[in-house]
């Protein structure tokens, strides 16, 4: 079961404010104002995921029952500073959330689309524990954020598929990819992707994983059943094959792509297959930034809608 609510804004500025590089900070601080609202609403423990509208990247910002922030990937390559969006967007969404800190940061794998920005967010905001694939030589952004990492003391570690890693109030995070065992055609495959599963009701978000990978993880976990799949690789037309989502079974799809953005995401193939499949289908693109929120029965929808 899930439920939807929109929040539109923009409406009442005027156009000569409405350059991208002004609305970075009322973004953040509008997004902020919409699920601390929300927030006073529930009197039971909520798990939430929240899709930044970074453009062409990915950012997704987790918060656990207890309080705990998780970060998956802060890059883009929409923004003509793409450094910039970790400081002048992510971490000012954080902070007026009440987030000092970064429990967990993770890093999908060191494409700059899903990099670039880290530096900078880690420059604002430390990190506790950090996860990532490693390095790899042809990312030269990875030299800046391993920096950073070591400059917040933070305990660093290499995922690998089947690795769990457990929050108090029952929330687990389940490393689906990448598998050691396993050689892959190219970086995006070996992205990593994680299950969190909170009770009844799991998010499963998939880095830039593509049909081999995808084929690896359904051949590795019996158990993928997801309510929401933040789908990998904006949607390109390797992605989200018949057997990956007939394995997921989600329910809500969420795109992470840049307006026009020059690669064609998402590809009109995925969007029929997730409508061939029921799948309800939410797009930064189009919709901006999404919020699911569960408290481990239902799932809540929320979005910042563009206008």
């Amino acid at each position: 079961m899930f439920w939807e609510a929109e929040v539109s804004w923009l409406a009442n500025i005027p156009a000569r404010l409405r350059d991208p590089r002004r609305l970075v900070l009322a973004s953040a601080i509008v997004f902020a104002a919409a699920i601390w609202a929300y927030a006073l609403y529930p009197v039971v423990p909520r798990l939430t995921l929240t899709v930044l509208d970074v453009g062409e990247g990915l950012c997704a910002v987790v918060r656990t029952p207890c309080g705990k922030t998780i970060v998956v990937d802060c890059g883009t390559s929409s923004w003509r500073n793409s450094h910039s969006v970790g400081s002048k967007l992510v971490a000012p969404y954080l902070q007026s959330t009440g987030v000092n800190v970064i429990d967990l940061a993770v890093l999908t794998h060191p494409h700059s689309d899903h990099i670039s920005g880290y530096a900078s967010l880690l420059g604002q905001l430390p990190a506790k524990t950090v996860l990532d694939i490693g390095p790899d030589s042809d990312c030269p952004d990875y030299e800046g954020f391993i920096r950073m990492v070591h400059k917040c003391q933070a305990k660093h570690y290499v995922a690998r598929s089947g690795q769990v890693f457990v929050s108090p109030k029952g929330v687990q995070i389940q490393i689906l990819n990448p598998d050691v065992s396993r050689s892959y055609e190219d970086l995006n495959n070996k992205s990593i992707a994680l299950r969190i599963v909170y009770k009844q009701v799991a998010f499963l978000v998939a880095g830039d994983v593509e049909e081999q990978g995808e084929n690896y993880i359904i051949q590795s976990f019996s158990h993928l059943q997801s309510e929401v799949l933040v789908v990998g690789h904006h949607g390109a037309h390797k992605s989200c094959s018949p057997q990956w989502l007939a394995a997921v079974k989600p329910l809500i799809a969420i795109i992470s792509c840049g307006r026009n953005n020059p690669h064609g995401h998402p590809s009109p193939l995925v969007i029929q297959r997730l409508r061939s499949f029921g799948i309800r289908t939410y797009r930064t693109d189009i919709n901006g930034a999404v919020m699911a929120s569960t408290d481990g029965k239902s799932v809540l929808i929320r979005v910042v809608r563009r206008q």
